[in-house]
């Protein structure tokens, strides 16, 4: 699930929320043949141990860290590890019906990787409590917790997201590195990573501050630089180390980067160190 779309549905519609409700189950124990409430979305959250939790045949490996949103009336299937017991709580929220058409995501289910954290698990168990409790004023707080659920879980997500891009990114400078004197472009390496152009393409300045088409061509040509000061090879062979087979296209690329060709980028380093 994509953390914009999922705050901007939240940000955006008019959720209330109804119950929370607790179950346990036994290592092994299945449960199935039943369905969500009607008329209700439902946030799963782990509390103890890890279940294959299915929405509509689709199952989810779930533990503690994850969160997983469901619609009205799915079919459900739900299987206890065999050397834990399950341990989770179902939070209820409604929307209008009119608004349930106008937000798609209300009647869907998909995963939310918030990482494990205890504000989350604080929250839930602060709104049984105060659903537990009589009056006007409990009904007024297990609506404020609900909203502060809410936020702990998109802010954890979040983050989550953040950090993971970040890692992927990483490694994404990593390949570049090992990978650059080959036949090398941004469409190969977002594939190499499994993420979409574009949005390989976004990540990568939000990590580096440069666009990664423009990051593989100084890094080339920095290595290409090292390799006219201090290696006696043709201007042709070193473009082909760096990664490009078109000699003059090499030499378009560094004096637009230099301010200089190859080759006299070469002599001037030439001369500079004779006099060192």
């Amino acid at each position: 699930m994509d953390i914009k779309h999922l705050i901007d549905y939240y940000a955006h519609a008019s959720v209330k929320f109804t119950d929370v409700f607790t179950n346990k189950m036994e290592p092994g124990q299945v449960d199935k043949g039943r369905t969500t409430a009607p008329g209700k979305c439902g946030l799963v959250v782990p509390l103890a141990g890890n279940a294959i939790f299915s929405f509509n045949g689709t199952p989810y490996a779930m533990e503690p860290g994850m969160v997983v949103h469901a619609g009205p009336q799915m079919p459900i299937e739900i299987r206890a590890s065999d050397d834990k017991g399950w341990e989770y709580a179902v939070v209820h929220y409604q929307l209008s019906p009119e608004e349930s058409i106008l937000y798609p995501l209300s009647t869907q289910h998909f995963l939310i990787n918030t990482g494990y954290h205890t504000k989350i698990i604080d929250y839930v168990q602060q709104l049984i409590e105060s659903q537990a409790m009589p009056g006007n004023m409990s009904i007024f707080k297990a609506k404020t917790l609900f909203m502060n659920l809410l936020e702990a879980i998109l802010m954890s997500a979040k983050v989550k997201v953040l950090d993971t891009a970040s890692d992927q990114m990483e490694q994404a400078l990593q390949y570049i590195h090992e990978n650059y004197a080959t036949q090398l472009s941004v469409s190969k390496i977002a594939e190499e990573f499994g993420v979409e152009r574009r949005r390989f393409a976004y990540l990568f300045e939000q990590h580096t501050g440069m666009n990664p088409s423009v990051y593989l061509t100084e890094y080339r040509i920095r290595r290409s630089k090292e390799l006219l000061k201090y290696d006696d090879s043709p201007v042709a062979e070193i473009a082909e180390c760096v990664g490009y087979i078109d000699c003059f296209y090499f030499s378009r690329v560094f004096k637009k980067c230099t301010g200089m060709s190859p080759t006299t980028y070469r002599k001037t380093m030439l001369e500079e160190a004779k006099y060192l």
